[in-house]
This record gives C-alpha cells, sequence and structure tokens, in this order.
C-alpha cells in the first residue's frame, strides 16, 4: 500500500530552514509556514512531473507530461501560483540584499528540498515491485487528487495562509 504523501511531506518539510528574508525593510518576508507551504507544493509538483515522465507512456496514456502537470496546476492553481511568488520573492529578496550568489542559494536550498521529498514519494510509489503496477496506481492517486490540497491536508492552515499573503503582496 503506498504511503500518504500528504503525511509524508508534512512531517519531512517541518525541518524547512527558517532564516529570516526581508523583502523591505522592516517587512519579513520568509516565515516557517510559507517556506513549508511552498516546499509541499514544491514537492507535489515535482512528483506529478516525474510520474507524468515515468509513467504516461508506459501506460499508453496520451498526454504528455507537460499536459499532466498543467492539470494538476489547474486544480491547484491558488496555491501554486502562490508558492511560486513566494520562491520568486525569497530570491529577490536574497539578490537584493546578497546578490547573485545569495539568490542562487535560496533557489538550491528550495530545490534540494523539493527534490528529496519528491524523490521519496516517487521511490514509494513506482520504485518497489512492478513499475506497471506502481505507475498504474500513481497515475490513478494523482488523477483521482490525492496531491491536490484539500481541508484534510495536515498543513492546510499553512497553504491557506500562503494564498492569503499572496494576495496582498
Amino acid at each position: 500500500m503506498m504511503k500518504k504523501p500528504h503525511s509524508i511531506l508534512a512531517a519531512l518539510l517541518i525541518s524547512v530552514l527558517t532564516s529570516e528574508v526581508y523583502a523591505e525593510e522592516g517587512d519579513i518576508l520568509e516565515s516557517e509556514s510559507r517556506n513549508v507551504a511552498s516546499a509541499f507544493i514544491g514537492a507535489a509538483n515535482f512528483v506529478v512531473g516525474r510520474i507524468g515522465i515515468e509513467c504516461l507512456s508506459l501506460l499508453g496514456r496520451l498526454e504528455t507530461p507537460r499536459e499532466f502537470v498543467t492539470i494538476w496546476q489547474d486544480r491547484n492553481a491558488k496555491y501554486y501560483t502562490a508558492s511560486t511568488k513566494y520562491i520568486a520573492k525569497k530570491m529577490e529578496a536574497a539578490d537584493a540584499s546578497g546578490g547573485t550568489i545569495a539568490r542562487d542559494a535560496v533557489l538550491k536550498d528550495y530545490s534540494t528540498i523539493v527534490r528529496k521529498e519528491g524523490e521519496g514519494i516517487i521511490k514509494d510509489w513506482i520504485g518497489k515491485g512492478s513499475k506497471r503496477e506502481g505507475c498504474h496506481q500513481a497515475v490513478m492517486l494523482i488523477d483521482k487528487g490525492i496531491l491536490d490540497v484539500t481541508p484534510e491536508a495536515p498543513i492546510y492552515q499553512d497553504l491557506q495562509a500562503l494564498a492569503v499573503w499572496s494576495k496582498i503582496n
């Protein structure tokens, strides 16, 4: 049986770095809540993309991996957009205060967390046993919305807060 990604991501993403980044004088841009929420969305997006690459043609599905990801992004647009906006603002703030090296470090840290968590889920889903069966299950779960943001997600409040933050920033 596959592990629920919401539980895995929530537990693993709590360790996200929480150093303060300032967007403007006196405004704290970065928060642990926004870090966790954006990493959660990033990891889910990564998983959907990799499952698309690894599984769609194997299963005879006609959509491209890009189309598969776009469908997920559209269903989760409010949170996906907020997450990408947050990471972009963190990179801008780091660039303004520390230049290209600082900006690139923010992107590297985020990408490392997203990739680590996403690869763990992918390994659990399709890295054991029959790849075809794992792919069938993974694609079915994604189609049914297992990686979609819902009130049942353990970090739903953080995801909602990120979406609210995004509207006012």
